[in-house]
């Protein structure tokens, strides 16, 4: 009988125990105040409330196409982007369907200044030009996708994302995880096929080309 009790009183104190911490968890989740938050602040401690991002990681968001924010978004939630090792899959399910397209607008309404160049090695500004506006062979013109006012975009529904204007370190990151395989969430694999045919000295020039020239994203190209 002794042992039995002493089983009991023990059973028992150990769930008074576990819902004592149950309380006081809610009673300090009940403590952390909402109000006022917005679904796009978390986003904003990488890449900056004003969406300018920063030549470590962190991509420009500030002027990006809110279509491509949004599919980009869906994208990491999916698993269909996973370059990233799953910080952004983390970030992106944590938002609900209706704040996605909320985040959307934000980024794309903010004006900070463009980023200055943070790249060293020397571009080759011409090679750079050809790329983005008339490519290779084998390679179409970055712009042909990448611009506003791409006479081949009238037709067709392309949600490629803004590039004039975005950071020269994340343009390079992003071209070599294209080309090494780390992303493949393109339509048809077109960029990772792109990125293929390009050279390092290629991805460096135009990397610098569109980064210092924002105003290319509404050049009128073929």
């Amino acid at each position: 009988m002794t042992q039995r009790r002493t089983l009991c009183l023990l059973t028992a104190t150990a769930l008074l125990l576990l819902g004592a911490i149950a309380i006081s968890s809610r009673g300090h989740a009940d403590m952390v105040d909402m109000t006022g938050v917005e679904p796009w602040d978390g986003c904003g401690e990488c890449h900056g409330l004003d969406g300018a991002g920063n030549h470590i990681k962190f991509p420009r968001l500030a002027g990006q196409k809110r279509v491509y924010i949004i599919k980009e978004l869906f994208d990491f939630r999916a698993g269909r982007r996973r370059n990233d090792g799953g910080q952004m899959k983390q970030m992106a399910t944590e938002l609900n369907e209706t704040d996605i397209p909320r985040v959307a607008d934000w980024f794309a309404s903010q004006t900070p200044p463009w980023p200055k160049l943070t790249i060293e090695a020397e571009p080759d500004m011409a090679r750079a030009r050809q790329l983005a506006m008339s490519g290779d062979a084998g390679i179409p013109a970055c712009l042909s996708c990448h611009s506003e006012a791409s006479l081949r975009l009238l037709d067709r529904a392309v949600d490629a994302p803004r590039l004039a204007g975005q950071r020269d370190y994340y343009i390079v990151k992003e071209l070599n995880d294209f080309r090494d395989g780390r992303r493949g969430n393109d339509p048809d694999q077109m960029m990772s096929k792109i990125a293929l045919r390009l050279t390092e000295a290629d991805i460096v020039s135009l990397a610098v080309f569109l980064s210092q020239n924002p105003d290319m994203h509404d050049v009128v190209v073929p």
